[in-house]
């Protein structure tokens, strides 16, 4: 195979050395540079062409001569060949073979893909080949063939003998190569900086560390791209790529030729090597490499697939001239194309060499075919918790390099990373090894049996040997003689060939000798031995070992009398076996019978000897056997040692004081097993002041509490021990120890109660024998608040403790008030301090000391009562007496009697000077049916029923009682009044009141329209009607001219909270509104009818007390109604007039309905038809239920329950405090109740139950600032529609001025938001802006038109004014009819309306979007808030 791969690369040799030199040479002319001559001009930057030998070797002879001639052995010169050269005769080689690098060639020698043949180098000094040595110099693109023999001489190569710096590329040779450090490229290196890279070597390497492409190498440098077809023979070293190999890189390489030498120093790639290898190949056996070369490089059998592994420098042998392996890219005559990719350089390895050792490495990434500059980023993609990466200093933004530092305790296999922002990566597996110990030897040493080596590393474990590197192990023995003699040295070691593996399996012949082996340690550069050699047994020794291994006996504690079976045979192979004890006595060897010792815990070896032919072997075996009093020493430690365990961080004693005196009682007391003794055998203080003696008595904590303790009690740490049975545990015991009580109560009475006195609680001058004022009642005697005083009183209402004085921070050890409430008479009272100590913690019992002092109050002596009297006297002057709450007069007093004919009202607490909270003032009737005393008090007004006509006046008897609270004291005055009968004159005259109010209705609210028939303006409701003393008849509208005598209207029967109505009701709020009655016209005529129901302010009230008076009755609650019209807004044509009759036109409607609970439909969707305009949703609830058999449950239009026919019913709060019934129309909650909202053609109702109202969406606003806004239905309405939407999630900012943009966005959200193509007109409007598109959108429809100076101004408030201009442009834009104009001259300002926005305020007007802030101001010109805004738009939409 060797003769046929070199002939194939001969064959490629001549071919590609038919490649134009201009394509070697890249673009220069070879042919037209000078031919070089031994004259040639050598300085820097010349080139030349070599075409002939003769050229050549004045070349040659040349470089070995420059030492001085301008350039420095030929460096900065350039020499192309210029065709093939078959040398003649022996070659002396290119410069001079001597070891002084100033005479090695430093220039470049470029063969433009010709070939030299015909080498014939014979050497006898170092460094020979076609050159001798180079330094700094570049050889490229140039094949060499021939002979190059120099005996054992070091440096000998095919091209170059030495490389001190420089870059072998693209060349090949083939023919042989004999020397000592010999390569078929180069033969050694001696420096950093050197490249060898596109190499191919077919021809045979002789030396004694050889190798394909470089023989010896120690300096830093690369190898890339190359492969070896050639055989390789080193005496010493020998590998297909390179002999030895100390640092640097061989990457993307492989080599097929036969490798021979020496089976441990010979390898695929290289025999020797501390470098990296990455992505190469063999094909020599693995069983021939060292264990370092099938780590770093694959074994392969075949190319197949080769050529992509290798990468874009090689390609496929297509034309089977390597036999079928992959060749260079150069070979075939074409460029590398750029193959972006990073690759990684750094020791793979972290070797630990201690246990607290971190070994470390820097990984280099070199981003070839990539910008200079490009930025690495490094990740760790597997090991962590085994490496770290870290950044080195000066690493650059290009970020190349990175520190791999071993963790304090990791070990294995981890995988750095390094990526570019393009997506190139590449990475790098390391292993992290622990530092290797001992060696050990496992298995049976015996002639056919498998042993094993054992490696073991620092900290106790094991060598990975499947994620680790391969360790190299040599097999030795002693022979038997040289173990005997003592020839133990490892130079009597034999080695037994053909054994690298872990495993050795011993053969017959080896029987006898003494077996060990030999590990090599890459980290400390030395082998390792067996500390001693294993005799290798004998087949009858390996028969009596398996016996004698196989042999077994429970050697577990003996706790009981018993036999044990003693084997008499070998269990695997029969060999004989006898027993020996060391005491029969306890074991009998011969019976196996075990009899208890009499004490302690004896240990018994039984010894077996066995036999077989002349080979002997022992096994011992210890058993313990046990004592029964040691048995029960350890029942009894296993019981304390529970029993420990239990209580251990669960138990803290806390002596109560007056109960425990001593910490030994209060443990065996938590035991509560009286056979363990328990005794205290130490004791730690953790906090002092109390104590615990030897003898486990306790003292209680005391310290003196005025040093403000910080500690509060005594705390130990106290050790028991605790006995039982000769066994003894000890338990560690929190011990907590409290106040001693009776102390700390001495130490109160010594400064606490000592000084209290009976004296020292009364004020200057008071008699505790004869109290009037207020006590002062000590918390804390001087500052000492260790101690607190709390105080009762025996009798509360008479003296009253009061803290009245601690209401602050400040003041809340300020003195109690003993509050003086001066009795009726003369009362003692005993008043009792007790003092508390503040310093107890919670668990322990509160201590306290009392003092009782007893004193007398004395009774007022100003009668109480008399006082009242006196204030209510004072009251009734000052008010004026009695007074008629109508007409607000003194009533007239005739014959001692006061005479009524209305309400009465009586003074108030005011009037009386007290304050009703205290001192409260009550108001009685001897007849509640004639006067009806209020039911509150202090209460000023008393209802008054007068007799019916003809009956007699009735005297009632009321009293006016005023009650001091503190004291119980009472004092009342009464008044005789005489109530006077109804005259029928009176209640006929209230009657025609009621008649006129009720027939000129419409005049009450009319305001400033006078037909019925057609209103224009707003109505105004009255307050109150009466006859004035010409008997004309006066409508009442402010508060401040209400009489109370008149007729009023009142809340109308149906009317609750939820309903919009209560005095005045209008058929359609949409034209005339509820309560307030606005007027908005709509575009066609609308009939409205307008109702109140009136009563009289008198004599209304009493058609409850006579149901049957007909008067009365007429007198209540009577119904009162006027149907108006209010004209369209738009023009009528006048037709003829058709003389038949026709019936009133009226719209007819139709809508859907539907019911349904939560989780049922009741009613499903129906159609309701033919209903008279201004029907609303609860006109058609109530009617749909009827129909269908449902009744409800409401409280005015408020539905609280729904019942279906079956008697099912669903009311409110059934499901949660949330619960209840509530309706949609069209999707939308509405803003008013069922019963006022009025129905359009179409309208869709939805009447449903919901389990929690809160979370039906649309119900309420996110809003918090809206909540009570005038607008709040307004800004919903706008909202739900997507008009409006918040300044945030929980904002609105209702009250905020809108601005122009606010505006623009806002009619851009009613039309839908159409897209926006094209630029705006104005100058201060910029893309991109949120108001953007819209304010576009605006200009390009007519809808705003900005200022005159181009400008739209987005960010100023926007005038109401304008904003009528921009809401009228939309209108027009929709097609919506924008004719209708109001009258605006009724507005003082009305002068002040910009012309161009004049149009469009008469239309806002008349649609009643824009009204005035006031009846006479429009404010054209002032701003509008976004609330304003939000009731314009919902006026805009209508319902």
């Amino acid at each position: 195979m060797k003769k046929r791969l070199l002939a194939l690369l001969l064959v490629l040799t001549m071919v590609f050395s038919l490649m134009p030199a201009a394509l070697a040479a890249d673009t220069v002319d070879v042919a037209a540079l000078p031919e070089y001559a031994a004259d040639a001009d050598i300085s820097t930057g010349t080139a030349y062409k070599i075409s002939t030998e003769e050229s050549l070797r004045a070349f040659a002879a040349a470089v070995k001569a420059d030492d001085g001639n301008g350039t420095y052995a030929h460096a900065g010169v350039t020499l192309y060949l210029a065709g093939d050269i078959a040398l003649t005769g022996t070659w002396t080689p290119v410069g001079s073979t001597a070891t002084y690098v100033g005479d090695f060639f430093a220039g470049t020698f470029d063969g433009c893909g010709h070939t030299i043949s015909g080498l014939n180098v014979q050497g006898s000094t170092v460094n020979q080949g076609l050159f001798a040595a180079i330094n700094k110099a570049t050889i490229r693109n140039l094949n060499v063939s021939g002979t190059v023999s120099c005996g054992t001489k070091n440096y000998i190569g095919g091209i170059v003998g030495k490389v001190q710096a420089g870059t072998i590329e693209n060349c090949s040779f083939s023919g042989s190569v004999t020397g000592g450090y010999t390569g078929g490229i180069a033969g050694g290196l001696n420096s950093n900086n050197v490249t060898i890279s596109g190499c191919v070597n077919a021809a045979d390497v002789t030396g004694t560390t050889a190798g394909g492409i470089l023989g010896y190498w120690k300096t830093t440098a690369a190898i890339q791209n190359c492969y070896n077809t050639g055989s390789v023979t080193g005496s010493a070293k020998a590998g297909g790529i390179v002999g030895q190999l100390n640092k640097g890189t061989i990457e993307n390489c492989y080599s097929i030729g036969d490798i021979g030498g020496k089976a441990s120093q010979k390898g695929g790639i290289f025999a020797f090597s501390s470098a990296t290898v990455k992505n190469c190949y063999y094909t020599l056996p693995e069983a021939e490499t060292l264990g370092g070369t099938a780590a770093a490089a694959a074994h392969i059998t075949s190319p197949e697939g080769l050529a992509d592994k290798l990468g874009n420098a090689f390609k496929e042998d297509t034309a089977g001239a390597n036999n079928g392996y992959p060749i260079l890219v150069w070979q075939a005559g074409e460029v590398v194309q750029p193959d972006p990719r990073i690759e990684l350089t750094g020791s793979d390895t972290l070797w630990r060499t201690t246990n607290d050792a971190q070994p470390q490495t820097t990984i280099t990434a070199a981003c070839k075919d990539m910008d200079e500059d490009t930025h690495v980023d490094w990740t760790l993609t597997e090991g962590e918790g085994i490496v770290t990466l870290e950044t080195p200093e000066g690493a650059g933004t290009a970020n190349r390099s990175v520190i791999v530092k071993a963790t304090a305790d990791g070990a294995g296999k981890a995988v750095v990373t390094a990526s570019t922002a393009d997506g190139i990566t590449a990475s790098i597996t390391l292993y992290v090894i622990p530092q290797i110990t001992t060696v050990e030897l496992e298995g049976v040493v015996a002639v056919g049996e498998t042993v094993r080596a054992k490696v073991n590393v620092l900290g106790g474990g094991e060598y990975d040997y499947e994620n680790f590197p391969k360790l190299k192990i040599e097999w030795r023995y002693l022979t038997a003689a040289d173990y005997s003699a003592g020839n133990t040295g490892t130079s009597s070691y034999q080695e037994i060939t053909g054994t690298t593996g872990r495993e050795y399996t011993i053969p017959e012949d080896m029987a006898g000798n003494y077996l060990s082996f030999m590990l090599y340690d890459t980290v400390s550069r030395e082998y390792k031995m067996l500390s001693s050699p294993v005799r290798i047994a004998t087949a009858e020794e390996r028969l009596l070992k398996a016996d004698a291994s196989a042999l077994t006996l429970d050697t577990s504690d003996i706790r009981a009398a018993t036999t044990i079976a003693l084997p008499t045979a070998g269990a695997v192979n029969g060999s004989a076996i006898t027993w020996a004890s060391s005491d029969s006595s306890i074991i009998d060897p011969a019976t196996g019978v075990v009899t208890l010792p009499g004490s302690g815990i004896q240990t018994v070896t039984l010894t077996a000897t066995l036999t077989r032919g002349e080979a002997t072997a022992y096994r011992s075996f210890d058993i313990r056997v046990w004592s029964q009093a040691e048995l029960d020493k350890e029942a009894a430690k296993s019981e304390l040692q529970k029993l420990v365990e239990r209580l251990d961080g669960t138990l803290t004693l806390t002596p109560e004081y007056g109960r425990d005196t001593n910490v030994n009682t209060m443990l065996r007391a938590k035991i509560d097993d009286s056979s363990i003794a328990v005794s205290v055998s130490k004791v730690e203080e953790v906090y002092g002041g109390a104590g615990v003696a030897a003898d486990g008595t306790i003292t209680y904590f005391f310290v003196d509490p005025n040093t403000t303790p910080l500690v509060h009690n005594g705390s130990y740490n106290v050790t028991f021990a605790l006995s039982k049975a000769g066994a003894t545990e000890t338990l560690q015991v929190p011990v907590v120890i409290g106040w001693d009580v009776q102390r700390v109560r001495d130490t109160i009475s010594a400064e606490i109660t000592s000084q209290l006195t009976t004296e020292g609680l009364c004020a200057a001058g008071d008699d505790p024998n004869l109290l009037t004022q207020d006590l002062t009642l000590p918390k804390v005697i001087d500052g000492k608040r260790w101690a607190l005083i709390s105080w009762t009183s025996s009798d509360p209402t008479v003296i009253a403790v009061s803290d009245k004085n601690q209401q602050t921070a400040d003041t809340l050890f300020d003195p109690y008030v003993g509050v003086v409430k001066t009795p009726t008479q003369d009362t003692t009272v005993t008043l009792t301090a007790t003092v508390t100590f503040q310093l107890t913690d919670a668990q322990e019992q509160t201590v306290t000391v009392s003092k009782v002092f007893t004193v007398t109050v004395k009774g007022q002596q100003t009668n109480m009562r008399e006082q009242l009297l006196a204030k209510l006297d004072a009251g009734f002057a000052s008010y004026g007496g009695l007074r008629d709450a109508v007409t607000g007069l003194p009533l007239t007093q005739r014959d001692g009697k006061y005479l009524a004919a209305n309400d009465i009202h009586f003074p108030t607490t005011r009037d009386f000077g007290v304050d009703g909270k205290y001192t409260p003032v009550t108001i009685t009737s001897s007849d509640t049916d004639t006067i009806v005393p209020p039911d509150v008090n202090n209460a000023a007004r008393a209802e008054v029923y007068r007799p019916l006509p003809g009956e007699a006046a009735k005297d009632v008897t009321v009293t006016v009682t005023i009650t001091d609270s503190d004291s119980g004291v009472s004092a009342s005055r009464s008044f005789l009044i005489a109530v006077q009968p109804l005259t029928q004159q009176e209640i006929d005259a209230e009657l025609a009141l009621m008649a006129a109010v009720r027939a000129h209705y419409f005049d009450g609210i009319r305001n400033a329209n006078t037909d019925a028939k057609s209103i224009l303006t707003d109505l105004h409701p009255f307050r109150e009607a009466y006859l004035d003393a010409d008997g004309q008849l006066v409508w009442v509208y402010d508060h401040a001219d209400l009489t109370g005598s008149g007729i009023v209207p009142v809340a109308m029967d149906g009317w609750t909270e939820s309903e919009q109505w209560r005095l005045f009701r209008s058929t359609d709020p949409d034209v005339i509104s509820h309560e307030n009655l606005l007027v908005t016209r709509a575009a066609g005529d609308k009939t409205v009818t307008v109702s109140s129901e009136l009563s009289s302010e008198t004599l209304g009230k009493y058609a409850a007390r006579y149901p049957d008076n007909k008067d009365f009755q007429a007198l209540s609650c009577q119904p009162v109604s006027v149907e108006l019209m209010v004209p369209g807004t738009e023009p009528v044509t006048p037709t003829p007039v058709d003389p038949t009759p026709v019936e009133p036109d009226h719209k007819a409607l139709s809508v859907t309905f539907q019911l349904h609970t939560d989780t049922e439909m009741w009613i499903a969707p129906s159609v309701i038809g033919d209903l008279p305009e201004g029907t609303t949703a609860m006109d058609v609830f109530r009617q749909v239920l009827a129909a269908n058999g449902y009744s409800y449950e409401a409280k005015g239009s408020y539905v609280q329950a729904v019942i279906k026919p079956d008697g099912t019913k669903v009311a409110e709060f059934s499901k949660g405090p949330n619960s209840g019934w509530v309706f949609r129309v069209n999707g939308e909650f509405p803003d008013v109740a069922m019963q006022d909202c009025r129905l359009a053609d179409g309208d869709v109702i939805e009447v449903f139950f919901t389990a929690d109202y809160m979370d039906e969406p649309g119900m309420f606003l996110p809003f918090t600032d809206v909540t009570n806004h005038w607008a709040y239905s307004a800004i919903k309405r706008v909202y739900t529609r997507g008009w409006m939407v918040g300044m945030d999630e929980k904002t609105f900012a209702p009250d905020q001025q809108l601005s122009r943009a606010m505006l623009a966005v806002i009619l851009y959200a009613m039309a839908g938001e159409p897209a926006v193509t094209g630029d705006g007109p104005f100058t201060d409007v910029p893309a991109g802006c949120w108001y953007t598109d819209a304010i576009v959108w605006a200009a390009q429809n007519g809808i705003v038109c900005g200022f005159g100076d181009g400008t739209f101004r987005p960010n100023e408030a926007v005038t109401r004014a304008q904003a009528a201009v921009m809401l009228y442009g939309y209108a027009a834009f929709t097609g919506a009819d924008v004719t209708a104009r109001a009258d605006l001259s009724a507005y003082s300002d009305a002068g002040q309306i910009p012309a161009w926005a004049m149009d469009a305020m008469q239309w806002a007007n008349a649609r009643r979007l824009i009204v005035g802030r006031d009846s006479s101001h429009l404010a054209p010109n002032g701003g509008a808030t976004r609330a304003e805004m939000a009731a314009i738009l919902s006026a805009y939409i209508g319902k």
